[in-house]
């Protein structure tokens, strides 16, 4: 998490182009601190930060302090960094009461608290820095912002995930991928809509550019006022505006030529089964890809290109695919390594080996059990779902009960993965009432509304083809 340790760097030097808060070295008037504010600035600026020379600076600072505060900030992102997440709440609590007025000590928490399994906490504190200093908050890692509307949203927040994706929208951050841009326009357009603005909604439309976002709009009465506007911007099958976004992500892949960039672009292509046109476009860029040299992104690209491969019959390219992007990453960087993991998981279930299902759902459960919190809730309800399926499917009926039940818990927010059970079974009544459940539920509306559309190839909706 080294967005954390960046975060807490804040603190250590001026940013050009943004507004200072006040300097804790210049609000250091106590003698004894003074005399130690040369080693708390030396340590607070380590690239990174060294967490012995901070603790030896923190204990030279017995009173509350803002100088205190200043180490406890950088103190709890270099612990954040290394997953200790029991003292990085408790330095950065104490950060916050020293340094009430600072936004930094907030940013540094949101981070602390996104990945601590408090992602409400998180936003709370990242709106309040927001306020107090956009031109701060407009500097946070993209990854992190992600994964706090992530963890939101699992937990059923879509409230505080769209107030935060519409205050990144509103201060200007610069998330610089298209999907990022359009998830932030629609959460725009929620938060007018709950406000009864709906001039602003109306005005927002075309601020969207995935068609994805555009039908979670189109398919909910809530948002009937924007209809004709939407009709009119991107036609009544959305067509022209899929045409519209699939050459916005081309254009930005080819100009950036990174991973990062590529990785929507191919998840889109993927929407349309263009597999080949995915291996063509997308598998030379492995090429880059060497033991111990990590590529960042290759690990999110990877396995929507290796399911690629599989849907070819090219099974055995898409496991060495994913075996050289392993053998690319750091040994620490397990919480990536678990995209690997995962696409592992999904090719064993594409041809139904069942067995292996199981072996590769419990090899990613186990990673996951050693990050805790780091790893987002639907991820692991996910797999899950993929080890009760296999459990039914190898008549291992005791164990596969257990599985489903930790599955159905989580239902009422993530009802995906639930679904994905009783499909495998082939439990329609249950499907069925899940589905209507849901509907009735503003947080996983959007979810039911998505499921019951009819699919292109066939006209038919998901559930309606198992009848």
């Amino acid at each position: 998490m080294k967005y954390a340790v960046a975060t807490a760097l804040l603190l250590a030097v001026a940013v050009p182009g943004i507004a200072q808060v006040p300097d804790p070295l210049a609000m250091t008037t106590d003698p004894a601190d003074r005399a130690v504010m040369a080693e708390a600035a030396s340590a607070v600026a380590g690239r990174p930060p060294d967490l012995a020379k901070l603790d030896a600076v923190l204990a030279k600072l017995p009173r509350p302090t803002p100088l205190r505060g200043m180490v406890q900030t950088v103190r709890a992102g270099v612990l954040a960094s290394a997953r200790n997440a029991g003292p990085a709440v408790a330095a950065v609590e104490e950060a916050l009461r020293l340094l009430p007025d600072d936004p930094r000590p907030k940013l540094v928490a949101a981070g602390v608290y996104t990945f601590a399994g408090a992602p409400q906490r998180a936003a709370d504190l990242w709106m309040e820095a927001s306020r107090e200093s956009p031109d701060y908050a407009r500097t946070s890692d993209r990854y992190l912002m992600l994964a706090l509307v992530g963890r939101l949203t699992d937990i059923g927040d879509r409230v505080r995930a769209d107030r935060i994706s519409a205050r990144l929208d509103e201060i200007g951050f610069s998330a610089g991928l298209a999907p990022e841009r359009s998830s932030a326009a629609l959460a725009r357009i929620r938060e007018a809509i709950r406000n009864r603005q709906d001039a602003d909604a109306i005005q927002t439309v075309t601020a969207i550019g995935n068609p994805n976002d555009l039908l979670s709009l189109y398919v909910d009465r809530r948002y009937a006022a924007l209809w004709p506007r939407i009709t009119e911007w991107a036609g009544a099958d959305l067509a022209a505006q899929s045409l519209r976004y699939l050459n916005e992500l081309r254009t930005g892949w080819t100009a950036a030529d990174d991973f990062e960039t590529a990785t929507p672009y191919a998840r889109q292509l993927a929407r349309y089964q263009a597999f080949p046109t995915i291996v063509t476009l997308f598998l030379p860029m492995f090429e880059r890809v060497q033991p111990g040299a990590a590529q960042n992104g290759a690990e999110f690209l990877a396995p929507i290109v290796a399911r690629a491969l599989a849907t070819m019959d090219r099974g055995v390219e898409a496991r060495a695919l994913l075996a050289k992007v392993a053998a690319s990453m750091p040994p620490e960087d397990s919480g990536n390594a678990l995209n690997i993991d995962g696409a592992y998981l999904t090719l064993a279930s594409m041809t139904t080996n069942w067995p292996d299902v199981l072996v590769r759902a419990d090899t990613f459960l186990a990673r996951a059990r050693t990050l805790g919190s780091n790893v987002n809730r639907s991820a692991v309800t996910s797999v899950q779902a993929w080890r009760a399926c296999a459990l039914w499917r190898t008549n291992q009926g005791a164990a596969a009960q257990r599985a489903t039940a930790e599955v159905v818990l989580a239902e009422a927010i993530l009802p995906g993965a639930a679904m994905d059970v009783h499909v495998c079974r082939g439990d329609i009544a249950s499907a069925r009432a899940l589905l209507i459940a849901r509907l009735t539920d503003e947080a996983t509306r959007d979810w039911a509304l998505h499921y019951v559309q009819p699919r292109p190839d066939t006209m038919s909706t998901p559930l309606a083809r198992l009848v």
